[in-house]
């Protein structure tokens, strides 16, 4: 399995749910490449201009989506045209957005200040990612993300355990360490 890292996309994605502004989006930024560089795609670790142009490329993105999609098939033929290629699947995996729940965990854990742990069921979780029951391979891949971003899962009384070991309906308190 891949590293999971944060990318300018999924930073995007974070930014858009959250509905920064301008001035908060600029700070969370700086924080995230003053204590989080570490977990940034290698590719944006040494340039944090280049993570800042490709940050507000993705959120510009979000905020007009429709407009840029209907375009995409233009998009195509100019590249294809120059050599190039644009593929449409390339942001997708094979747990869509499951990825991104565990990073806004750590950031929400982290930065926002609030609290130092997230809890959810480990059913609600799976709903909301449409998934009604474990595989093997789903809970290989959030162990990863878990294991990826530096976050502990805990049950109640603060015993730690893995979400293979959890029950469905088992409160999960998500640490990060």
């Amino acid at each position: 399995m891949n590293e999971l890292y944060y990318t300018p996309y999924s930073l995007a994605i974070l930014i858009t749910i959250r509905d920064l502004s301008e001035k908060k989006i600029a700070r969370f930024l700086e924080i995230i490449w003053k204590y989080e560089n570490h977990l940034l795609d290698p590719q944006y670790r040494a340039s944090f201009r280049s993570f800042i142009l490709d940050t507000y490329y993705w959120i510009h993105y979000f905020y007009d989506k429709t407009t840029l999609d209907a375009e995409f098939p233009s998009i195509q033929n100019d590249m294809l045209g120059v050599g190039g290629s644009a593929e449409a699947d390339k942001f997708t995996s094979e747990f869509p957005d499951l990825d991104l729940f565990f990073q806004n965990m750590r950031l929400r854990i982290i930065y926002d200040g609030y609290q130092d742990y997230v809890r959810i069921k480990l059913r609600t979780l799976l709903k909301a990612y449409g998934y009604q029951r474990r595989s093997k391979m789903l809970m290989d891949y959030m162990n990863h993300c878990m294991e990826s971003l530096h976050l502990k899962v805990f049950l109640r009384g603060g015993v730690q355990c893995t979400l293979q070991e959890a029950n469905l309906d088992d409160m999960l308190t998500f640490r990060a360490f």
